[in-house]
């Protein structure tokens, strides 16, 4: 029995777990644990946006055509930007106290998305 996860958007997200957990420990190691929880409020609004778009883009059957992919990957697009905003929004309302934090963090799982395009292969 083989443990790897073959998924790309699966991989995706573990990156990005991985990358949140690092960063609120780090926050949390040097900076206290309002800012820890702060990273990890970042890294859960990257997780959220990434699950979120894919699963609207993966919902689509391989064989539905080029138009109704790109029609589900603009539209999860569409989603992810509004969720982005309201979370970000509340984010900025409710945590503004630990923002840095926040904002840090969401981008290290943002590099998570580009080092993606590095390490996948299709075989």
């Amino acid at each position: 029995m083989e443990g790897r996860v073959r998924s790309v958007p699966a991989k995706i997200l573990i990156g990005q777990s991985a990358a949140t957990a690092l960063a609120a420990f780090l926050w949390g190691l040097f900076a206290g644990r309002p800012e820890a929880l702060g990273a990890l409020a970042g890294g859960g609004i990257s997780l959220v946006l990434t699950s979120i778009f894919a699963l609207r883009v993966f919902a689509i059957a391989p064989d539905a055509g080029a138009e109704a992919m790109l029609s589900a990957f603009a539209r999860g697009e569409a989603v992810k930007l509004v969720l982005a905003v309201v979370l970000f929004s509340a984010a900025a309302i409710f945590l503004s106290h630990v923002y840095i934090p926040l904002i840090t963090t969401f981008l290290a799982t943002l590099a998570v998305n580009w080092l993606a395009l590095l390490f996948t292969r299709y075989d």
